[in-house]
């Protein structure tokens, strides 16, 4: 048993290892909202989710966890991001049968009301315009055995600021590995892999002259076209155990601990790591904290949970709380339900 764990995490761990270098690539991809965290839970542990799969949020974190709920499950999220933005989430998972659930999720980031500058009006035209980002996907997962479960997602992707959008289409995929060591869980996310994005729309047709020195010929519409730009691509493993719980290495009355572990490599930034930690007690009340590490302005990460059963259903509220270095601080909040 040891030694096919050690295998499985030499697998696992190996391409980031390999791969592990400063990146020279930043600001080099589009649709940057799709790396924006999801949920107040998995925030609050550092980002460190992508084997743990608790609720509906998972379908942003691997696809593959949401084969393990057997409830029907709905989850919405709202953060108060950088800058004034607002980073929602909405999802919901259905069970099929004992081993495969379906899922279906949006994520939308859009910014408040901007006013239009221009070189003649540096302090604003009078014209307004907004910005947002959205992502829609179905997700499908299936228990393959006892131990393993995987899943994708097949999600649109589209960004718009004023007149000028773009669309393209991009898939995820994900396994989880349930050890049979208590309850210790190794998970890997394949995130944002597709076609690049392109910006069109009115604002970029111009009118040309194409003989200044003649007054015979007339203007000709011409269409400016802009660059691609590639999706954010990410490799993501995780690893997460209960250090004291039912599953754990101990146990105490009403109490579980779980510990959680998640190493990122991005197609446009270094690798990063992130820690995190849950303790709940009574199965209703949950103190988090987690840590990013190898970030710029990333790091502590705090929150906490409740749930509420009600009528056979069980509700569940979560906060959390993520540092930001020089640009403040981010606060995400989710309200989920289990039926």
């Amino acid at each position: 048993m040891k030694k096919r764990l050690l295998a499985l995490s030499l697998v696992v761990l190996l391409p980031l290892i390999l791969s592990a270098q400063n990146s020279t690539k930043v600001g080099t991809s589009a649709a940057q909202f799709l790396k924006i965290p999801v949920g107040a839970k998995a925030a609050s542990m550092g980002n460190a989710y992508a084997s743990i799969g608790a609720d509906a949020t998972a379908l942003y974190w691997n696809p593959a966890c949401i084969a393990g709920l057997n409830r029907l499950q709905g989850s919405v999220a709202h953060s108060s991001w950088i800058a004034g933005l607002m980073h929602n989430f909405a999802g919901v998972v259905v069970p099929i049968g004992d081993r495969s659930a379906l899922g279906i999720s949006g994520i939308a980031l859009q910014s408040e009301r901007i006013e239009q500058t221009t070189i003649e009006s540096p302090e604003g035209t009078g014209v307004f315009y907004d910005a947002l980002d959205l992502a829609l996907g179905i997700t499908y997962s299936r228990s393959m055995t006892e131990y393993v479960d995987i899943g994708a997602t097949a999600k649109y992707v589209s960004q718009r600021i004023w007149s000028e959008t773009a669309q393209t289409f991009a898939l995820d995929f994900g396994a989880v590995l349930k050890t049979g060591l208590r309850d210790l869980r190794l998970g890997i996310s394949f995130q944002n892999f597709g076609p690049g994005l392109s910006m069109s729309g009115r604002e970029l047709i111009r009118q040309v002259d194409q003989d200044p020195a003649s007054t015979a010929n007339p203007y000709v519409e011409t269409s400016v076209q802009t660059q691609q730009w590639d999706l954010p691509t990410s490799y993501r493993v995780s690893s997460s155990v209960s250090l004291i719980g039912e599953n754990g290495f101990t146990q105490i009355a009403d109490s579980r601990f779980l510990i959680a572990v998640d190493a990122v490599h991005l197609n446009d930034n270094p690798e990063h790591y992130s820690v995190g930690g849950e303790y709940e007690f009574a199965r209703t009340f949950a103190l988090r904290g987690g840590y990013v590490f190898n970030t710029d302005e990333e790091g502590l990460t705090l929150g906490v949970g409740l749930k509420v059963p009600v009528s056979g259903s069980l509700f569940s509220l979560d906060y959390a709380y993520a540092a930001f270095g020089r640009l403040g601080s981010v606060q995400h909040f989710t309200l989920s339900a289990a039926f």
